[in-house]
């Protein structure tokens, strides 16, 4: 007998709704799913990433798993404030400020800024200690991302960042360049392969992405624009709005930077959906508190049959 699961449709880090990032959010605390039907219902569903929250544990918290179409990541940023919301709406009695998640990587706070009104409230998640990685020169990244030496700030070190994901954080001079990157799947990919950052030789066993920044934006109380581009599947796709990247810019930024920061960041824009996304964190005796926030807005729901998953 075919038993269903009901899931749920957001929009992450949006504003409104159609914005943001899309996610879909399954309920399966009995655990009906194997990881190949969890595997397989992503790729149907076929957005960035699928959320499956799988526990209540005696403690309070939430065990949950999250995919892209290709595989299970340990932590990813929109899937986890997309699942705290699904969890404070529909399976929590009453309203709580914060909520624990438990991921791959470890247990992910998130705070609630007004659990009695979940649809204009600010989700924020605290993200792992930060791991630096290797830094590259403009002229390696300019020939990797085919843009003149012009088109990249070089003030700002090429380097790759991890909190739970890794990503190589690259400055471009402008909006001008980030609307003329066109990047070359085969270039990306041979170029991570030879410096052991592709799943196929790296330590994590996990691809970094390339994510772009520029400090000119679209209004005056907008400090960064980014986007984000990983391998799938061994093709480079662009993510609407990454909360785990983000969580490395803002460890960029304590490092490079100021020790705290407060910032406001569109992603997305390309794309046609636009995310603004919340960056709060302090650098203090080495030690990095990254705070990532940003609205959930809720578009549908349903019943999804799981019969031979």
């Amino acid at each position: 007998m075919q038993r269903n699961i009901q899931y749920f449709i957001l929009d992450v880090f949006a504003e409104e709704k159609y914005t943001g990032n899309q996610l879909a959010v399954f309920l399966d605390l009995e655990q009906r799913l194997s990881d190949a039907g969890m595997l397989t219902i992503t790729r149907e569903i076929n957005f960035a990433e699928s959320a499956f929250i799988r526990s209540r544990e005696a403690d309070g918290t939430f065990g949950v798993r999250i995919f892209t179409p290709e595989y299970e990541v340990p932590f990813a940023g929109h899937p986890s404030l997309g699942s705290a919301y699904v969890i404070a709406k529909h399976l929590e009695t009453y309203p709580r400020n914060r909520l624990i998640l438990r991921l791959k990587k470890g247990d992910i706070p998130i705070d609630i800024q007004n659990p009695e009104r979940l649809d204009e409230s600010r989700f924020t998640m605290h993200q792992a200690s930060p791991k630096f990685g290797p830094v590259f020169s403009a002229e390696t990244i300019g020939e990797v991302i085919n843009l003149p030496l012009s088109a990249l700030d070089d003030t700002m070190p090429f380097e790759v960042i991890s909190t739970g994901l890794p990503y190589l954080i690259v400055f471009l001079s402008g909006i001008k360049a980030m609307k003329e990157l066109h990047l070359n799947d085969e270039r990306v990919i041979e170029f991570l392969k030879a410096n052991g950052l592709h799943k196929s030789n790296s330590f994590s066993g996990l691809t970094t992405s390339f994510f772009f920044v520029s400090t000119e934006t679209s209004a005056t109380h907008i400090d960064y624009r980014v986007r984000m581009f990983a391998v799938e599947n061994e093709k480079l796709w662009e993510d609407a709005a990454t909360g785990s990247a983000n969580g490395c810019l803002l460890a960029y930024l304590l490092k490079h930077s100021k020790k705290s920061q407060s910032v406001v960041v569109e992603q997305g824009i390309e794309m046609g959906r636009r995310s603004i996304i919340y960056l709060d964190g302090e650098l203090k005796h080495k030690t990095y508190s990254l705070r990532v926030g940003g609205q959930v807005a809720p578009i549908s729901s349903g019943s999804w049959g799981h019969e031979g998953f």
